[in-house]
């Protein structure tokens, strides 16, 4: 983790959504006690206007916490999978346990609040941002390899 702090001194932004503010808290001061990188946390309980906020304060990360009803989740999320702006921000939901079905669609990763650690909050952080990126890279590659390609077959 020790490039990971290397990697930058401004602050990550993380953007924390969710219907219990003790939830949230919990999960905030995990995320202040990792000494390594700072954060810097916006927290939502109203989704009504969550798209404008969110492209505002341009997270790096966006926490959800599963206890936000089944039909607002997933339209929570095809909301930000379909908007321009927020399509390339990598999702976490932060489950309450494993007996419910995980299956969300444009997620990058699950924790569960049990075994949630500053340590593990952070590499799922890292690794969510790092993921997205490679897929960000391996789309443009492709775009750029397409293009060459079809340059070659037409001339």
């Amino acid at each position: 983790m020790s490039a990971l702090a290397t990697e930058s001194t401004a602050p990550t932004n993380i953007y924390l959504i969710g219907n219990n503010p003790i939830e949230l808290s919990s999960i905030y001061e995990k995320l202040r006690s990792i000494r390594t990188m700072t954060y810097k946390t916006e927290f939502d309980f109203d989704l009504s206007s969550i798209l404008n906020k969110i492209t505002q304060f341009n997270p790096a990360c966006i926490l959800i916490d599963d206890n936000l009803e089944r039909f607002r989740l997933t339209k929570l999320i095809k909301r930000l999978r379909s908007d321009a702006k927020t399509k390339d921000i990598p999702i976490t939901i932060i489950k309450n346990s494993n007996y419910h079905d995980a299956h969300v669609e444009d997620v990058h990763e699950f924790l569960l609040k049990d075994g949630i650690t500053p340590e593990t909050l952070q590499r799922s952080i890292f690794n969510s941002m790092r993921f997205r990126r490679m897929q960000a890279y391996i789309y443009k590659t492709y775009r750029k390899r397409k293009t060459q390609i079809n340059k070659l077959l037409n001339s």
